[in-house]
């Protein structure tokens, strides 16, 4: 089980196959194994070429799990992504990022700005125009309506789906819910889209017609520098990880010329 430590913090990783390696992100109170490995992403990019770097955030899964929200937020994640790579003496990869991977995966793109490529192409899924802080779906107010849900001592019932889901995602998964808590209680800020125009990495920006989670992305695919856009017919935040058809067009695009 591999893990190294960023500024103390034990964070478990993945590699599976060889080729382009292609970084994967996962959404908040899950893992990559439950949000990529049950959905059959990391096979599915294996038989294209593509080798699948995979981790588990602080507070998830294999990870250390603290219980103080100052160690999460966007720039910490991010900075557990980065340390990955070097770990693994990786100098460019894409990127794929779902739901709180996406505001993760745009941080990193962000961050490369003037300097020489880290990330050469990415995938946003499951994600909206919040990232860009425009409409009712940002996540400043995405996570901390997560944290009464990780209160609760049972299922919340009288919630709607979109949101007693993650109390069933951290049952399944065996997460700490004290930890996970303190994550959607951090500082996941929006881009500016001014500083999103900055970012010229081919960006994909996916998102499902019926997502009641982070809505749906055109105007953060328009604001990026080289961005386009896909709505996913008939999905919505969850099941769209597990559509084969949302697999075959990122695929598509991580393997388009540039």
């Amino acid at each position: 089980m591999p893990t190294l430590h960023n500024h103390h913090i034990g964070i478990h990783y993945e590699v599976h196959g060889t080729g382009y390696p292609v970084l994967m992100l996962h959404g908040a109170t899950v893992t990559f194994r439950a949000n990529y490995g049950a959905c059959g992403w990391v096979s599915a990019l294996n038989e294209a070429g593509f080798q699948v770097i995979g981790l588990d955030f602080r507070g998830h899964g294999k990870s250390d799990k603290p219980h103080d929200s100052a160690a999460y937020g966007t720039a910490m994640l991010a900075s557990d992504a980065l340390a990955v790579l070097d770990h693994l003496g990786i100098a460019q990869a894409a990127v794929v990022g779902y739901s709180m991977g996406t505001v993760v995966a745009l941080h990193l793109l962000h961050q490369q700005c003037g300097q020489p490529q880290r990330f050469t192409r990415a995938a946003l899924l499951a994600t909206g125009d919040g990232l860009i802080g425009l409409g009712a779906h940002t996540f400043a107010q995405t996570m901390p309506a997560l944290a009464p849900v990780l209160e609760r001592t049972e299922f919340p019932q009288d919630l709607p789906r979109h949101l007693s889901a993650y109390w069933s995602f951290v049952a399944a998964t065996g997460g700490d819910a004290v930890a996970l808590r303190a994550l959607a209680l951090s500082d996941f800020p929006a881009l500016a889209a001014t500083e999103a125009a900055r970012i010229t990495v081919p960006t994909l920006v996916l998102s499902g017609e019926n997502d009641l989670v982070l809505g749906q992305g055109p105007r953060l695919a328009a604001a990026l520098g080289n961005g386009q856009y896909h709505e996913q017919a008939g999905a919505d935040h969850f099941s769209i990880a597990a559509e084969d058809s949302v697999k075959t067009e990122v695929l598509r695009f991580l393997s388009s010329p540039a």
